[in-house]
């Protein structure tokens, strides 16, 4: 039997994909193992969202080949698209599959035949004509995304159920436009059926993930929306919790607040990028808020629904950001008063906007505004935590043990992971746990 391994760079929607291309090789009679031990085939599922995630990838494949020069190398994901001409000038690189090809990767590989031929001859079938290099790349499609189904989401408790691809808002520092192209929306039919095998299998809880959530249902004719697919997936039998990634803030509808507020499988949480608190700032990314829009948009959240987790991603440094745009910014994060922070020291991207700026901001100012927001992230999260001190959380268990201390874990509705002592046997279900102790780094709790 064959073996398999996968490494996966980036965001949830690399995360789903890469378990799509799993479940289609162990179809195929591939058997997984791990990274760090020899296979026979190793895909890399790559990001391209700054410079440095190319040269992570980069890393990688030459550590895979390094470690296993005879296994078969398959390069796929963003950076695949982004720059497949780099990687197939990588040593000892067999294939580079493009997104729109990944829902026939098993089929590829098995056939050994390749999109973007690493070495001459390398790939090609019988008659075939040409020179080496890409035989198909029509871009992300129908299709593809159809293709891309699961069951299970190996190594997670809670299941990612890709709902879209393809992004249209182009952010002025972002690449992923360009690479994955518009947006392509999923049917509603096929999103039910891959939530309903996921029930089957045991997942009590899904993220509807996407590259450009919020913007769901807008490529479609028949006109159907994010909040319908919400609406739907909160019926399931079985289902005990539906939680939405990232989405922004101009397409959080009333609606989907009010479903928030009253059907309890939908969690209180949402992820909502910021990237900056400054007006002048948010243009030059070309985003399509204000500072004060955002807040709103917050404040309509707060006045129905209790408490609600919100979490958020800001760069900072981005070319012309002065002192003043970056108070603005922090301010405005303590104002919004968020559970959790990514922050991200901006990187500029080649073939962006941003990257031909000629104003961009010193690395040491920019390591330093870093650090002082991260200083603030944290004192912020922890304000919002100690709210639910000497209260119940509702805690889906996940299946491994905290390495650090040994005790169970899992996390809140709302997101915030709690730690507490318990037999194996609740691992996978929703407990109730007394919340007892708070430090900025450890939520601990008591099973009730």
């Amino acid at each position: 039997m064959k073996t398999c391994a996968f490494i996966t760079l980036g965001c949830k929607v690399n995360q789903y994909e890469t378990q799509a291309i799993r479940e289609s090789l162990a179809a195929k009679g591939f058997l997984e193992t791990a990274p760090e031990q020899a296979a026979d085939l190793y895909v890399i599922n790559t990001c391209t969202v700054t410079s440095a995630s190319d040269e992570k990838s980069r890393q990688h494949i030459k550590k895979v080949r390094q470690k296993n020069p005879g296994a078969t190398v398959v390069v796929t994901g963003c950076y695949a698209g982004a720059d497949a001409e780099t990687i197939k000038k990588m040593e000892g690189v067999d294939y580079v599959i493009t997104k729109a090809e990944e829902g026939r990767l098993a089929e590829i590989v098995s056939r050994g035949m390749a999109i973007f031929p690493a070495r001459d001859g390398a790939g090609k079938e019988e008659g075939e004509k040409g020179s080496p290099g890409r035989i198909s790349a029509p871009g992300l499609n129908e299709e593809t995304i159809y293709n891309l189904k699961i069951s299970r989401f190996a190594g997670h408790t809670r299941a990612f159920l890709k709902v879209e691809d393809g992004c249209d808002m182009y952010c002025s520092y972002c690449i992923i436009p360009y690479v994955r192209g518009g947006v392509k929306s999923r049917r509603p039919e096929d999103i039910l059926e891959e939530a309903k095998r996921l029930i089957q299998n045991g997942y009590k809880e899904i993220i509807l993930t996407g590259i450009h959530l919020g913007a769901y249902g807008r490529d479609s004719r028949e006109n159907y929306q994010l909040l319908d697919i919400v609406h739907t997936l909160s019926t399931l039998p079985g289902l005990e919790r539906l939680r939405l990634s990232s989405i922004e803030i101009n397409e959080i509808a009333h609606d989907l607040i009010d479903l928030a507020a009253h059907t309890k499988k939908v969690c209180p949480h949402f992820h909502i990028p910021l990237q900056s608190g400054d007006d002048f700032i948010l243009k030059r990314m070309n985003r399509k808020y204000t500072p004060s829009q955002y807040l709103e948009i917050l404040d309509s959240i707060r006045s129905r629904i209790d408490l609600p987790s919100i979490t958020t991603d800001v760069i900072v440094g981005f070319p012309g950001e002065k002192d003043v745009h970056f108070e603005n910014t922090v301010n405005l994060c303590k104002i919004a008063g968020f559970s959790r922070m990514h922050i991200f020291p901006f990187s500029a991207r080649e073939g962006t906007p941003a990257a031909k700026m000629s104003d961009h901001c010193q690395p040491q100012i920019i390591k330093q505004r870093k650090k002082i927001l991260e200083a603030t992230a944290d004192i912020i999260a922890f304000n919002y935590k100690k709210k639910f001190l000497h209260r119940h959380a509702e805690i889906l268990v996940e299946a491994q043990r905290d390495l650090e201390t040994g005790k169970l874990c899992g996390y809140s509705e709302r997101y915030i992971k709690v730690l507490f002592d318990g037999k194996d046997m609740v691992k996978n279900t929703v407990v109730a746990v007394h919340i007892d102790e708070l430090t900025p780094s450890r939520v601990t709790g008591t099973l009730q």
